[in-house]
């Protein structure tokens, strides 16, 4: 499976379809995607339905008593639950419900930023992308990941 990297500038056409760059559809190799809520509560994700259902999803849901889980229920809820499959057309677009992508930041005629982080991609608003960073280096955060793996 290709990673889905780089950074891309994109905007939300007046219909609220957005083009995903040549460089994710190909890495993508997908007719459709699912589109759920990020991590962080503030971007949306975008992954190949595959990733999704049997590598994302699976292990929240591989324990038969899972739904006994107080928490994993809820995770489910919140992210699982709202994720939806979207058809990519003939032109490389997706259409993300307006409800979904207002939530965000990413109404119509609105610029986006594709992150690619992966094995998904990131759906921005470019402004709250900004406001996201922690300030955090790239040094720290790779001393921190190397201090677990200890």
């Amino acid at each position: 499976m290709q990673l889905l990297t780089g950074m891309y500038n994109a905007r939300i056409d007046d219909k609220g379809r957005l083009s995903l760059p040549a460089r994710l559809r190909t890495a993508l190799a997908a007719e459709q995607v699912v589109v759920l809520p990020g991590l962080d509560e503030n971007h949306l994700m975008i992954m190949r339905p595959e990733y999704f259902e049997k590598d994302f999803s699976e292990p929240i849901l591989s324990s038969p008593m899972a739904m006994l889980d107080k928490k994993k229920r809820n995770l489910i809820r919140k992210l699982i639950s709202p994720a939806i499959y979207v058809d990519i057309d003939g032109s490389g677009r997706i259409n993300i419900p307006p409800q979904i992508r207002e939530k965000y930041g990413l109404g119509n005629r609105s610029d986006a930023l594709l992150v690619g982080a992966g094995y998904t991609v990131e759906l921005w608003n470019p402004s709250v992308f900004e406001e996201a960073d922690d300030g955090e280096s790239l040094a720290e955060l790779a001393q921190d990941l190397f201090e677990e793996k200890e």
